[in-house]
């Protein structure tokens, strides 16, 4: 994961990430995917004890707290990522979700009276103008969007108008309806949803407005309106008929108004913990890493696990069909590193071909836990980072072990705050020469 991807970062991350060599490339001169392009940044600078070396007292001390944290996050985010991995990889049905749909979109149509000669009668001609806008549901008012488009009218023929505008490409189509024994000019908007209404003007046989649509020559037999439907008694709107979201990466189409039932994959569940748990590893690291964070004189470690993460999440994936990164399914990188996802785009890759879908994020989820793994446990690179700290303020043992009560620890969290006070200074806890020890209550508050 570049700079270059992410910018709202730390001062501190923003620059550790760039010391992390970028993936190597194969032998054969392709890039390297999956785990192995996380496993291509190194750790080098997590485990470099010489940068912890210029830290105070104060400040190791802080880190160790920062770390302890994230050893915990990440212990967290490990589990939840394998429990993702398993369940994109066995997939089945999650339900179904139940839809009232009180009312379909609609695009705006208008016609003329009717006339017995398509080719004979004449509108007239000249310029007749379009304007697109939207009309309020509630207040009939149009708001115009846009400039205005003009379309010359050579002809003032049914047939030749309708040529005229179909030609113009404005968002309108026209056609020539034979009915009750005549023929009527009908225009409509391409579009549905209330913001795709239309008003005409220049010419005063085809002058409409929506707004006030009794006024006109012209009849209208549709207003642009859009779906107006309910998911577990919450109202919603889309302004067209297909695509409609109902549930998170879940998709339908209305055909008509009344109730639906629409089926779920557990697969959009997978992608939304997947995601949670990414978001939340990522967003903590950023906090720890910022100006007032724990880790804003040590962040070398947590950026190397920001980065490998990041790597796995936007690394290619083989697949059997045309997926291979979750950018495919709508999932992005955003500036701060967290991941951000259009659910139509992850839908609509849902019903196209869900068995890549599965694979994919099978796979990503395993790579994301694949990449932090390293660093988790008591033999991970967290683990000897806080054995580093802790050594540097005087105590050879672990704070991970000091509040679990281990062996290397003689009191453990039930010697009180003054016994982990004293733990974290190797001065004494009632010293009045600073350091974390300094402060009992934001101590106590950091841990909490």
């Amino acid at each position: 994961m570049s700079t270059s991807t992410v910018s709202a970062l730390p001062t501190a991350l923003a620059g550790l990430l760039k010391q992390y060599a970028a993936p190597s490339p194969k032998a054969d001169g392709t890039a390297t995917t999956g785990t192995a392009a996380a496993a291509a940044s190194p750790l080098s600078l997590g485990r470099d004890d010489a940068y912890s070396l210029s830290l105070g007292s104060a400040q190791s001390g802080s880190a160790m707290l920062g770390y302890t944290r994230l050893a915990t996050l990440g212990a967290q985010v490990d589990s939840d990522l394998q429990a993702a991995a398993t369940q994109a990889a066995t997939p089945g049905s999650a339900g179904s979700v139940d839809v009232q749909v009180n009312q379909l979109a609609q695009a705006q149509t208008v016609v003329t009276s009717l006339f017995g000669d398509p080719d004979s009668v004449s509108l007239g001609t000249g310029t007749l103008s379009v304007q697109m806008g939207a009309v309020d549901a509630e207040t009939g008012a149009f708001t115009p969007a846009g400039n205005p488009a003009e379309i010359t009218i050579a002809g003032g023929s049914l047939n030749d108008i309708a040529k005229s505008i179909n030609d113009a490409g404005v968002g309108l189509t026209a056609k020539v309806v034979e009915s009750g024994g005549g023929f009527e000019l009908e225009i409509s908007g391409k579009d549905t949803g209330s913001g795709k209404a239309f008003a005409l003007s220049g010419l005063g046989e085809l002058a409409f407005d929506p707004s006030q649509p009794n006024t006109s020559p012209l009849t209208q037999t549709s207003e642009a309106a859009d779906a107006l439907y309910s998911v577990d008694g919450t109202d919603f709107t889309w302004s067209s008929n297909t695509d409609v979201p109902v549930a998170f990466g879940t998709t339908t189409s209305f055909t008509a108004t009344g109730p639906q039932s629409v089926p779920r994959s557990t697969v959009t569940d997978t992608v939304q913990k997947m995601m949670k748990s990414f978001n939340s590893l990522q967003g903590a690291i950023v906090k720890m890493t910022g100006d007032k964070g724990e880790l804003a004189a040590n962040a070398n470690l947590a950026a190397g696990m920001f980065k490998r993460i990041g790597d796995a999440a936007m690394a290619k994936y083989p697949t059997s069909g045309d997926i291979s990164t979750l950018a495919d399914i709508g999932i992005d990188v955003q500036k701060d590193g967290t991941l951000s996802i259009d659910q139509s785009v992850l839908a609509q890759a849902l019903s196209k071909d869900p068995a890549s879908v599965q694979s994919l994020v099978a796979q990503a989820a395993k790579g994301m836990d694949d990449a932090i793994r390293p660093y988790l446990g008591a033999k991970g690179a967290i683990s000897s980072q806080v054995t580093v700290l802790g050594s540097l303020l005087g105590r050879g043992s672990s704070l991970l072990d000091y509040l679990g009560g281990g062996a290397s620890s003689s009191s453990g969290l039930a010697g009180g705050s003054d016994s982990l006070l004293n733990y974290l200074n190797p001065s004494s806890a009632s010293s009045s020469s600073g350091g974390l020890a300094g402060n009992s209550n934001s101590l106590l508050s950091a841990l909490s």
